[in-house]
């Protein structure tokens, strides 16, 4: 039987392609088992978990996050089609009903998907008090969407503080950056001027005329590090933009 060691290489994961041409990412065991563990650790997974998901099988979110995610942690892990819920999106969230579900989540467009499609009689009855992370990366998080399922659906029993922007991307195996459980959405408004033409983003009130929304995704994941550089290089002061630079042994 072939024993495998830590830096051995177990997969190459190929990355977006949303800022250019795909690229192949060699991810070694180790750094699989690091970047699991961490985000784990992130978000006080336990075998208790229950992780509904719809997710491809062939993308990091749904191989790593999900599936990996339950042989690590031996939480139970239901796996719908993903061409199921979007055929008929209230099934992921029956199916968390369902089962329990206490992780679920993808991309900002699943939470609209919902929005969008699923009619009230739909979803009689369903009881979404369980799901205690609702996940939403992968792709840009619009604070309007996050509110409103928020909204829509408190009355199935979903928690606001339940739903977790979050960051991560191929270089770095899976996840970055994750909010503390139970934090909810935090949103950071700034001058939209200011940020526009001085990458500066000065703070401004709920009620300000030209705010720019920024989501926050949470923060590093334990043994990871994350830093704002300028093109140079040159480490940034807070609340400037730039270049993100992250270390760490995923």
């Amino acid at each position: 039987a072939h024993r495998a060691k830590p830096q051995d290489i177990a997969m190459i994961q190929y990355t977006s392609g949303s800022t250019g041409n795909p690229k192949g990412v060699v991810l070694t065991h180790a750094n699989l088992l690091v970047n699991i563990r961490a985000m784990g650790r992130a978000l006080r997974v336990t075998p208790a978990d229950i992780f509904v998901s719809w997710l491809p099988l062939y993308h990091d979110m749904g191989l790593i996050g999900a599936w990996m995610g339950s042989l690590t942690y031996g939480f139970k892990c239901p796996v719908m089609s993903p061409l199921s819920f979007l055929a008929r999106p209230e099934r992921w969230l029956r199916s968390i009903h369902r089962h329990g579900g206490t992780l679920s989540g993808g991309p900002n467009f699943c939470y609209e998907l919902c929005l969008r499609r699923i009619r009230d009689a739909d979803i009689e009855g369903l009881d979404l008090s369980t799901w205690r992370i609702a996940f939403n990366g992968a792709e840009p998080v619009s604070p309007e969407t996050m509110a409103r399922f928020s909204q829509r659906f408190a009355r199935f029993g979903f928690r606001p503080e339940a739903m977790a922007p979050v960051y991560g991307l191929a270089e770095a195996t899976l996840g970055v950056a994750f909010p503390p459980p139970a934090r909810g959405a935090k949103l950071d408004r700034v001058d939209k001027d200011q940020f526009m033409y001085s990458g500066r983003a000065v703070p401004v009130p709920p009620e300000h005329a030209n705010a720019l929304v920024h989501v926050a995704c949470g923060m590093p994941i334990p043994g990871h590090q994350i830093r704002v550089v300028a093109a140079l290089g040159r480490e940034l002061p807070e609340r400037a933009e730039g270049h993100i630079q992250f270390s760490g042994p995923s």
